[in-house]
């Protein structure tokens, strides 16, 4: 099969896989062993490919010039006494898999078939550098980047404080690709299906959750991981992949939306389709499909947590993939959203997508699939309802620009955040903005604006930045613009929320008359006492600024030199760490390692030394990830390179 040949032509070549690994619409080239030499005039020989036994599962091409027998191209390039090799292209729309090969030798009396050989095994993917694919990319930078790159950065935190983690997409790994088309085989997506990367990417949005069919990923979004691992301990993709293929498809536990996308993304990436994550900075999610957001308060201005469906997000992952959709008008082919966190149900299960970015962006909600919700995350308008004690609401603010006010994705090349917002949104108020609007209002977004009082206060707040040990500040300004005096009563909940934009616990409530003159502003400040150790959601910026690095002693960064590393921790945060995990592993370096704390008290630090023997030349990542029930999210990341073998020093 002349696996190494073969490999690096189709750019294959990093998987750890010992079969052939070829992509489709590219020709590769295979030997046949004859007893005596092959004569195209004289025998009638066949090729048949086999990967499953329903129609347009066996393909069979003619060595003598018939191109009738299938869409599948073969050319005889040298026959010799003892070997003829023969070029193959596969069609460009092919079925993606684990195909089986046969060669065929037919008489006037009789076939001859040989026996299933596993060696002579392929596996066919998706081919983005053939223009003849549905997923075909032209730039070879963004194909470097969204198929070949096996690591990445995800974005998260808040819109105005980004902060980000890395992620071991690991999709070359040992048994990472079997572990993919396991998902499809046990999810029971048709083999006719996987020649279509919207039909296959579909699929695969909900298998990769286990809401409905016992997919990959168990989500949790409560506090309590005790029989699985926290969300935020994850390095990367590989464990769980291999975990859900090595246990028979038992939902490996636990994931948020970033594990999904993280998860997601290897799976796209390793059948080829180029891939990347997306974070949307105040994320709606829009649970009565009216494309509003619409929040409930009671009489003292507090969330009606009782009445209120719809959330905000401080931040959410998705994926997009790059494909040609020839289900829509050719314009909104390009980058596809596609998202497996278990949100809504969209034709019976937990999916969404794929639906185009450009059609997002021009309001065009008509075209497949769940482009409305897709919207309502980065342009819904917030209403803000107020019920009082007898059941009555009335409309009392909106917002048009608070959600999906920043979506970034990593850079082509590099580490930083690349600002794809003008992707999904014109500028706001722009006529092309008010022409997008328009198309949406016709497929159903309500933006009624309600006729409200005229307000002549203006209110603004403002909070200090949380560090340990200080109360926060929270300043509440005050502006009349009436020519009247002004008495306010200003209400102030505050809050600890998961990023999902659901309350923790409520820390503080108080209410206060303030008189206003005409024409004037006042402020006003509250000192607000609020415990760190309540939680992690509210400190993990701050720790992973103070307390976790990763430092590395590493001598002659080559291929079959040991490489030390030491992984560093110093408890500064005011309180022992009780049961704590550390993990570390990098695509290409080290296969994931873990070690356990039962305690790393106050003002301690512990160092964890690991050594290693890069065997393949490249920039590879390390990632580390420390985790404990009382902080998560405390990451750190080493970009290495690693030289040839006896190249040197670096």
């Amino acid at each position: 099969m002349y696996e190494d040949r073969n490999k690096v032509a189709h750019h294959t070549d990093k998987y750890k896989n010992s079969s052939l690994i070829v992509r489709r619409g590219q020709e590769f080239i295979m030997g046949i062993e004859f007893s005596r030499p092959f004569s195209p005039q004289k025998d009638s020989v066949n090729i048949e490919f086999m990967i499953g036994n329903v129609q347009g599962t066996l393909i069979t091409v003619s060595l003598n010039g018939d191109s009738k027998m299938s869409n599948w191209k073969s050319r005889v390039l040298d026959s010799s006494w003892t070997e003829t090799t023969v070029a193959i292209t596969p069609a460009s729309d092919c079925i993606i898999g684990l195909f089986s090969t046969f060669v065929t030798v037919v008489t006037p009396t009789m076939k001859q078939r040989t026996k299933r050989n596993p060696k002579t095994d392929f596996y066919i993917l998706f081919n983005p550098w053939a223009s003849s694919d549905e997923v075909y990319m032209d730039n070879e930078n963004e194909r470097a980047e969204y198929v070949l790159n096996d690591t990445g950065i995800i974005f998260n935190g808040v819109v105005d404080n980004v902060s980000s983690r890395p992620w071991n997409y690991g999709q070359f790994k040992p048994g990472v690709l079997d572990a993919c088309l396991f998902v499809l085989d046990f999810g029971k997506v048709p083999l006719q299906f996987r020649g279509s990367a919207a039909k296959l990417i579909r699929q695969g949005s909900a298998m990769i959750n286990s809401q409905d069919d016992d997919g990959v990923l168990v989500g949790n979004w409560s506090e309590n991981f005790s029989n699985g691992t926290a969300p935020s301990a994850w390095t990367g993709s590989a464990e769980i992949l291999l975990s859900y293929a090595s246990k028979g498809g038992v939902p490996v536990k636990f994931g948020q939306c970033w594990v999904y996308a993280g998860t997601f993304n290897t799976f796209l990436r390793c059948l080829g389709l180029p891939a990347r994550v997306i974070t949307n900075y105040c994320s709606a999610h829009d649970n009565m499909g009216n494309l509003k957001t619409e929040i409930v308060l009671d009489e003292d201005g507090r969330m009606d947590t009782e009445h209120t469906t719809d959330s905000i997000w401080n931040f959410h992952c998705w994926n997009e993939v790059f494909l040609k959709r020839s289900d829509i008008p050719p314009i909104y082919s390009g980058w596809q959203v596609v998202d497996s966190t278990p949100q809504e149900t969209s034709d019976g299960y937990y999916r969404c997508g794929p639906t185009s970015v450009r059609a997002i962006k021009d309001g065009m909600l008509g075209y497949q699939f769940d482009a409305p919700f897709v919207f309502a995350e980065v342009n819904s308008d917030v209403v803000f309802h107020k019920r009082d004690k007898y059941g009555n609401t009335r409309i009392v603010s909106t917002n048009t620009t608070y959600v999906g006010q920043l979506i970034v994705t990593k850079s082509v090349g590099s580490s930083t955040a690349d600002d794809i917002t003008e992707n999904y949104k014109y500028p706001e108020g722009s006529p092309e903005d008010q022409l997008t609007m328009k198309h949406a209002e016709s497929r159903g977004m309500d933006r009624y604006q309600p006729s409200l009082l005229a307000i002549d206060v203006q209110l603004q707040v403002s909070a200090n930045q949380i560090n340990q040990g200080r109360d926060i500040g929270v300043t509440v300004y005050l502006t009349s613009l009436s020519t009247a005096h002004r008495s306010v009563k200003v209400s102030l909940t505050c809050k600890a929320d998961y990023y999902t934009g659901a309350t923790r616990s409520i820390f503080k409530t108080f209410t206060k008359t303030m008189n206003l003159p005409p024409s004037q502003g006042e402020s006003d400040i509250e000192m607000l006492q609020y415990q760190i150790s309540d939680g992690p959601y509210h400190i993990y910026h701050s720790i992973m600024s103070s307390a976790w690095t990763i430092l590395t002693h590493m001598h002659f960064l080559s291929v079959g030199t040991d490489i030390f590393v030491t992984v560093s921790f110093s408890n500064t945060i005011g309180y022992d760490l009780n049961n704590v995990t550390l993990r570390m592993e990098g695509s290409g370096l080290l296969p994931l390692k873990t070690k356990e704390y039962s305690q790393i008290a106050s003002g301690s630090s512990v160092k964890w030394i690991e050594s290693f023997t890069p065997q393949y030349p490249g920039k590879k990542k390390l990632v580390a990830c420390l985790d404990c029930a009382a902080i998560r999210n405390v990451c750190g990341q080493l970009d290495i390179d690693i030289n040839p073998k006896n190249a040197g020093i670096n």
